[in-house]
């Protein structure tokens, strides 16, 4: 089911062709939950790719350090073997900035107990539940990391 955004579907290819995009169609699913409190296993995987564009530093701030852990490692399992994590790593000025008075209140408390940092931690959370960087991108206002499970 599509709950976000919106798909395009490709137009059918001629009927002379033996395989068409559009017969196994839908390729691709949405899905938003916090992974971090969910148990819910309707959005257990297994996936080819996750997506985590933009909230990293929310997850992090809302849920501290540990909750960063319990993300990626429910990303790792949740993806088959072989499958990839793309993250966008915002940087730690930019959490500085998500720390202020019309936030909430606990990102400061969280904020002050972090100890893990976008810039030096995250590629050996990642690599400890079985994702390695395989590609970086640093064309974009924001870092892109590419990890792939083992």
């Amino acid at each position: 089911m599509l709950t976000h955004g919106y798909r395009m579907e490709p137009a059918r290819q001629a009927a002379h062709r033996p395989w068409s995009l559009a017969d196994s169609w839908p390729c691709v699913s949405f899905h938003a939950a916090d992974w971090v409190t969910s148990t819910s296993q309707a959005n257990a995987g297994p996936y080819h790719v996750l997506l985590a564009f933009s909230v990293i530093k929310w997850i992090h701030l809302e849920h501290g350090d540990a909750g960063l852990c319990t993300f990626f490692a429910k990303c790792s399992s949740s993806l088959e073997s072989g499958g990839y994590l793309v993250i966008e790593l915002q940087t730690w000025s930019s959490y500085e900035k998500a720390v202020r008075p019309n936030t909430a209140p606990h990102f400061g408390r969280n904020f002050k107990s972090l100890t893990y940092r976008p810039e030096t931690s995250f590629d050996e959370l990642l690599a400890n539940v079985g994702l390695d960087r395989c590609v970086t991108s640093e064309s974009l206002p924001r870092r892109i990391n590419v990890y792939r499970k083992g």
